[in-house]
């Protein structure tokens, strides 16, 4: 009996140690590959999701927008008559500004330490009006910040005691420069319904002779260069003058014909066209804080991403 019993015990231990196998290096390479195929379907659904959301929700800054425009220009309001938003004008010094005068009680008032032509500024009005919250500028695919509403003592502060945005790195959008020479220019609510007011910031492409402005008939990877980096090159959210909002996968989608289309974040020359002129749809234009709109349909958003 006792015989028995110690021959059937090696057997039992045997059986135990199969049953207690673990996975082989093959299967455990099977599943490593199986997870990693998982994650590469999942990751990327998972960030082109994301992104699908924080476009949308710039559309819906761009739209809030739109309403504080329509209320600045508008005939209920008692500031401008349909004129969009500017601080002073300087013709002598043709061009833009940016950021100039921001802790100024009053961007008109007398010895204002907010620069002529201060497009930034300009832009600023519709949150010292109190028509847009200062969070509204930022899109949320970017890593910008709203303006902090403090002083530099840590008081907080309220929009209509400041003149400008205190960084670049709180305004994510670029606005139609309303500083022009061009004789027949102007910035208002009687413009074509197809021309850009605002938009995802200006990618600032050639600001540097190294890297030159794509044209509107170049391949498509080319083009996209033009194209705004909030949104990783692959397009920009445009507010139009009739309100709408489009996203849009080219620069080339201001006023014009589908297939002469204006680019958007460039002036189409240095020098304003003669009245009545305008330009030819090969047009690269050009991106510089010394030039304005070219010619009365001539969208040009700025601040860049270069300045």
């Amino acid at each position: 009996m006792s015989t028995a019993v110690r021959l059937t015990r090696p057997f039992a231990r045997r059986r135990g140690r199969v049953h207690r196998r673990g996975f082989s290096l093959v299967e455990l390479l099977v599943i490593v590959a199986i997870v990693v195929i998982l994650f590469s379907i999942f990751v990327p659904y998972a960030m082109k999701m994301r992104e699908a959301d924080r476009r949308g929700r710039c559309a819906e800054n761009l739209r809030r927008i739109a309403e504080a425009l329509r209320l600045y220009a508008g005939p209920q309001s008692r500031l401008n008559a349909h004129d969009y938003p500017s601080v002073s004008f300087d013709p002598t010094r043709p061009g833009y500004t940016v950021c100039t005068g921001a802790d100024s009680p009053d961007p008109f008032a007398h010895g204002t330490t907010v620069a002529a032509n201060d497009v930034t500024a300009s832009l600023w009005l519709l949150a010292r009006t109190g028509f847009v919250e200062p969070d509204r500028f930022v899109c949320p695919s970017t890593g910008d910040t709203p303006d902090p509403m403090t002083t530099a003592a840590g008081r907080e502060m309220k929009p209509q005691e400041r003149s400008n945005f205190t960084s670049l790195r709180h305004l994510s959008y670029s606005y139609c420069s309303p500083f022009s020479t061009a004789s027949e220019f102007r910035l208002n609510d009687t413009l074509p319904a197809d021309f850009a007011v605002v938009a995802d910031k200006n990618p600032g492409i050639g600001n540097s002779a190294a890297v030159t402005i794509p044209a509107y008939n170049d391949p498509p990877l080319q083009v996209a260069r033009g194209n705004s980096a909030n949104h990783g090159r692959a397009g920009q959210n445009v507010l139009y003058a009739d309100s709408h909002v489009q996203f849009q996968k080219t620069p080339y989608c201001g006023f014009g014909r589908e297939w002469e289309r204006d680019n958007i974040y460039t002036a189409a020359a240095r020098i304003p066209y003669p009245p009545g002129a305008a330009p030819a749809p090969e047009v690269k234009g050009f991106c510089d804080r010394s030039i304005g709109p070219a010619w009365q349909k001539d969208s040009y958003l700025v601040p860049t991403a270069a300045d």
